[in-house]
This record gives C-alpha cells, structure tokens and sequence, in this order.
C-alpha cells in the first residue's frame, strides 16, 4: 500500500512512521507546515517526496491512502479534502475537535463511499484483542463489572488544560470500555485538582449491557511504573489486561492463564508497536482500504467515544469550576 503522511511531530516519528515501516506500506510523502521538516523527515523514513500543503500531495498521485496526524482541531478540512478526493484516511484519535464534527465529519464519508479509519490503535492491541475474545465468548458470561484506569506523570500542558489531558490519553479507555462493553450512560464524576502538581479523576458510569463500569485517571503517578490497566469480571469469570502487554484469564475453576509476548524473541508479533496496536491498526486500515476488511474504528464509532468523554469532560469541568483546587469535590 503506497502511503503519504500528513505531520511530523513527536508521536509521527515515535511510532507511526517507524508502524509504517513494520506494516509493509511504502512510504511515498510526507507533508508538514515545515518544509525543512518534511524534507527531514522524509529523508529519515525513506519518502521520495515532501510537501508543505496536502492539497500538493494529493495532486501528486500516487497514494492508496493518507495516514493523518495533526492536533484534534486541525483535522476536519483535511479528511474533507481526502474524501473529495477519494482517498481512504487513517487519521489518530480524536479525529477532530467535537463529537458532533466527526458525526458530520463520518455522513460525508459514507456518502462518498470513502473510509477514514481512526486511529483507536488499542482496540487492535493483541492482549486487548484476546481479551475480547474471552469476554465474548459464552462461558465467560454477561459483563457484570469494569473498571478501567490510565495513570501518567505530570505534563504542564495537561494540568493547564484538563480537557485536553483528558481527550487526548484516558479516551483510550473510554474507546476500550465500549469496544467491550458498549454504550455508556449515566455518567458521573469526581475530580481533584492539585495546583502545581496534577490531577485524578473518577468516573462511574453504567454500560447498555447492565455492566457497571469504573474508571480512574491521574497525572499524579509516574511514568516509570504501570500507565493502564482494564479488568471485566462476567458470570465467576474475569479478565484482566495490564500495561496494554499482559492478558490474564481467571476462570471460574482452575488457575489464571497468563497470556504476554515473548520479547525474548525478535519476531514481529512480539515488537513494541504490535504489542501496543500501532501496526495491527496500520494493517487494518490497509485491509478496510482494499475493502477487504470492514472497518472495525470508523468516524461514528470515534464521535461516541468523544460524546462520552465530552461528558465526563463536562462534569469534570463544572466540579472545578464549583470547587476549590486541591479538595475534592463533585
């Protein structure tokens, strides 16, 4: 799959254009507001050509698919214009600023007959993967109980702009709760905010199923230790999956069944970034390209999952805004 890539910041080098690599695709453009960084970056990962305006890359031809990664309020004109030009997108999460401008965002598309994938790339992780395979199945049962959590350091920009902390790390885990669950309601929240330190939030909410479901987030813990983790419990049975790696299968009778990669040995499907869903994501989005494959992440799934954290994005907001830094409040 011939691909060009719209961004060239941190997270494009750390890990979509390395998952590119890995995923098969040939790399052919590489466009970014820099021309000097994408002559850099296109130098660096193997691009032909670079480019400072989508609209040159697309004219180019050339491309099967153009993979997107720019800041969440950035990305509408650019689907919009991949669409019109018939070219399947793969764009990371959130996918745009608001709930409702990927629901528009998701009408154009499927009016156009042309897929966006989003970039939900742990629902393509294979511990989650299997995980879902256990939830599924019959002897597991009914999801009864959830909970999910994602914890990281402290980063300025998020204690300056919860909601941006929020929609842009723990909406992995909402995503992850429908992805197992479905529909969430009934959300309610609980926040403390810690002036020059971080912030934690918990949230309850109730899942269309009948599973009650819990989360916890924080940038008051520390990236040298466990960052997330997703536990269900069905009818005696539970799941448990830790650090994005580890899948744990506690049956109703016998011991728990320990599923990770076997890092010892240099293969692909024991990399970091198929561990973490980078390249199964990649590999996905290549599939539903082809129409091989329907499109397991699509715009509307994406407008949920914001909708949601909209949600507790609103609770968290109107605690603050009610309460004083440092206590908690609801």
């Amino acid at each position: 799959m011939k691909v060009g890539v719209l961004g060239a910041g941190r997270h494009a080098n750390n890990a979509l254009y390395p998952a590119i690599v890995e995923a098969g695709f040939e790399l052919v453009a590489v466009c970014a507001r820099s021309g000097e960084r994408a002559q850099l970056t296109a130098q660096r990962w193997g691009a032909t050509r670079h480019h400072t305006a989508l609209q040159e890359m697309l004219a180019a031809g050339g491309l099967d698919g153009v993979i997107i990664a720019v800041p969440a309020g950035a990305y509408r004109p650019l689907i919009e214009q991949c669409i019109t030009a018939d070219v399947p997108v793969f764009c990371e999460k959130p996918a745009g600023a608001s709930a409702r401008e990927l629901l528009e965002l998701s009408a154009l598309s499927d009016a156009a007959s042309s897929p966006v994938v989003v970039g939900y790339m742990k629902r393509f992780a294979p511990a989650y993967q299997r995980a879902r395979q256990l939830i599924d199945s019959i002897e597991f049962g009914t999801p009864t109980l959830a909970h999910f959590s994602f914890t990281m350091g402290r980063i300025d920009e998020y204690l300056a702009d919860p909601r941006h902390y929020l929609i842009d790390n723990p909406v992995h885990m909402v995503d992850l709760a429908r992805f197992f669950l479905g529909e969430l309601s009934h959300l309610t929240a609980r926040v403390n905010l810690v002036p020059d330190v971080g912030l934690s939030v918990s949230v309850l909410a109730k899942a269309d199923q009948g599973a009650t479901c819990s989360f916890d987030f924080c940038t008051t813990a520390s990236f040298a230790h466990q960052g997330e983790s997703a536990e269900i419990y069905g009818h005696g049975s539970a799941v448990r999956v830790e650090n994005v790696d580890t899948c744990i299968h506690r049956p109703v009778d016998g011991p728990a069944q320990v599923w990770r990669p076997n890092y010892t040995l240099p293969a692909p499907e024991n990399f970091g970034l198929t561990t973490m869903g980078f390249i199964p994501a990649l590999q996905h989005f290549r599939d539903v390209a082809a129409g091989e494959a329907a499109n397991e992440s699509t715009l509307q799934s994406a407008a949920r999952t914001l909708a949601t954290m909209e949600s507790v994005w609103a609770e968290v907001d109107a605690a603050i805004n009610a309460g004083n830094a440092g206590s908690a409040i609801t």
